[in-house]
């Protein structure tokens, strides 16, 4: 038995937990949150948090507060990001949206929100709620530098650098850092478990980017090449317009001004993305943050949680959904 399913116990206590969060006086707002905490999420973020800590050889309930509030603060975007995206599925469910009001479902996303500081706070340690909080911030300026950039194909790699950095990098990093801040880690390690978790959100969200284009909806649980529907431009397609003829970067403009994409345009855009390097790039740049991240590690002697965390990544790297 390895780690990851050693940590099986914690997992559960986090669960419990997010049960404790969730309450509320009115009783949609936990219906809301549960229905998306029950979506099928892989807990990635929580299981950095617990790992952490244990590094420093902490398991007590803060790790698992901060661990439960970390993964709110995620649930709370993902139900955002619904509304905004105007999705009816997540994660092969129906999404919130679909099931209540837009409207109902950004409250709902606010007071999972307010509920994640909740519990911040009673970890009473006052500079894991300014890291939590500096993350939220960045966050949110990644979601809305994202959407002023909806169908922009002048949009760099280093552009969408940014948006990937704001919208999942720094949330993974503050879950290891305030895990190492609970484990009682030194600031050498904790900035090493932090950067560790920075290279992991990269290397996790470009490996997202190329399932959109590769997967199916029954294995995804959505719609394949979601992303050029909505304008948004990620780095399998930034590549392959790299060296892209007229014709095709034509036909790419027609399908993001659309935003519709018939049978054949989605078999194409895959094949483009593809035949012009796109996906390939994007996976080596993937393998190259996770060596990186790899490298922040070496600070660790060898031990179970040391090897969870890069059995954690390369599973990170080899998903398909």
């Amino acid at each position: 038995m390895d780690l990851l399913d050693s940590i099986q116990s914690e997992l559960q206590r986090l669960e419990q937990e997010l049960i404790i969060q969730l309450k509320s006086r009115v009783p949609v707002a936990f219906e809301i949150g549960a229905h998306i905490m029950n979506s099928g999420g892989k807990r990635i973020r929580p299981q950095l948090a617990i790992i952490a800590a244990r590094m420093g050889g902490y398991t007590g309930l803060d790790a698992i507060k901060l661990s439960g509030a970390i993964e709110c603060i995620h649930t709370a975007t993902l139900l955002h990001d619904d509304v905004v995206d105007t999705a009816d599925t997540r994660r092969g469910r129906p999404s919130a949206n679909t099931l209540w009001s837009n409207e109902m479902c950004v409250l709902g996303g606010d007071f999972i929100l307010a509920k994640a500081f909740s519990a911040l706070t009673s970890i009473k340690n006052l500079r894991i709620l300014e890291i939590v909080s500096r993350a939220t911030e960045r966050l949110s300026e990644g979601e809305l530098f994202q959407m002023a950039n909806i169908g922009n194909l002048d949009l760099t790699e280093q552009d969408y650098l940014q948006v990937i950095t704001d919208k999942t990098a720094v949330l993974m990093e503050a879950a290891c850092r305030g895990g190492a801040i609970i484990g009682g880690l030194d600031r050498n390690k904790e900035e090493a478990l932090a950067q560790f978790g920075f290279s992991l959100g990269i290397a996790f969200q470009m490996t997202d980017d190329v399932i959109d284009y590769r997967s199916d909806k029954e294995t995804m649980g959505k719609t394949p090449c979601k992303d050029i529907q909505e304008g948004k431009l990620t780095l399998p397609l930034i590549a392959a317009l790299k060296t892209a003829d007229e014709p095709e970067r034509a036909r790419v403009v027609t399908m993001i001004r659309e935003k519709q994409i018939s049978d054949d345009n989605l078999e194409w855009v895959r094949d483009f993305v593809e035949r012009r390097g796109g996906v390939q790039a994007t996976l080596e740049a993937g393998r190259s943050y996770l060596e990186l991240g790899a490298g922040h590690l070496k600070i660790f002697p060898d031990s179970e949680e040391k090897r969870a965390l890069m059995r954690l990544a390369e599973r990170i790297l080899h998903r398909t959904y």
